[in-house]
């Protein structure tokens, strides 16, 4: 009966220990967003993060090792959250197109929702449309990639249905997040004043006429010009 006694306390303990440590990981994850996106990564003092998550260093360094590790971490979640807005966003649609456009909403609005998310991932080293060998793989976390080939997997569907043009689908998903990029920057750049609705509408009507097959009439004249 002691040892049970003994196992229980033992056990709630560990779970208020962990409950603990979690709540100060979401504090120093919140503040260091911040952090970061101000100030950048190189420039972003450790103390820094510290301060404005409320916490001691010593506390901090109990739950991360350091600096760059706080800094994945941010980029794991926020690109794991992006992978489910896609998921949610595009998986009750049956019909490609739409489906594939739904997808990239969810995941344009969730970066307009997370302006400091957003400046990371702008800010992150690597330009989102560029393959890994090109531009390194930093920054790539593995919702990333399943993100991308989520993307890559739904033009795939878009050309097969005869919505898209007859292209490497991988390359017509790594064009439309290099689009995705570059709309968001602007949006950034503009004192984020523009409506993140009208954003997302503007970035899919871009996408849509990019790589939609073009009607026959409309073809027989490009080719005419």
């Amino acid at each position: 009966m002691a040892a049970q006694q003994t196992s229980g306390a033992n056990g709630a303990k560990g779970k208020a220990r962990r409950a603990k440590e979690d709540l100060y990981r979401q504090l120093i994850l919140d503040a260091a967003e911040s952090v970061f996106a101000d100030k950048g990564y190189d420039t972003a003092k450790i103390g820094e993060i510290a301060e404005q998550s409320g916490v001691s260093l010593q506390t901090l360094y109990s739950v991360f090792p350091g600096k760059a590790a706080i800094y994945q971490a941010i980029q794991e979640a926020g690109d794991q959250a992006l992978h489910r807005r896609a998921v949610e966003g595009s998986q009750s649609i049956p019909e490609p197109l739409p489906a594939m456009l739904a997808g990239l909403r969810a995941t344009t609005i969730y970066f307009l929702e997370h302006p400091n998310f957003l400046k990371l991932r702008l800010h992150g080293g690597f330009t989102w449309g560029t393959e890994p060998s090109a531009s390194g793989s930093q920054g790539r976390t593995e919702s990333w990639r399943l993100a991308l080939e989520r993307l890559r997997a739904a033009c795939q569907r878009c050309i097969e249905g005869g919505v898209f043009i007859d292209r490497d689908p991988y390359l017509i998903a790594r064009m439309v997040v290099s689009m995705q990029q570059v709309e968001l920057a602007h949006w950034l750049e503009g004192g984020m004043e523009r409506d993140p609705e009208q954003v997302a509408n503007d970035l899919e009507e871009q996408v849509a006429r990019a790589f939609h097959v073009a009607p026959p009439r409309e073809a027989t004249a490009s080719t005419e010009q």
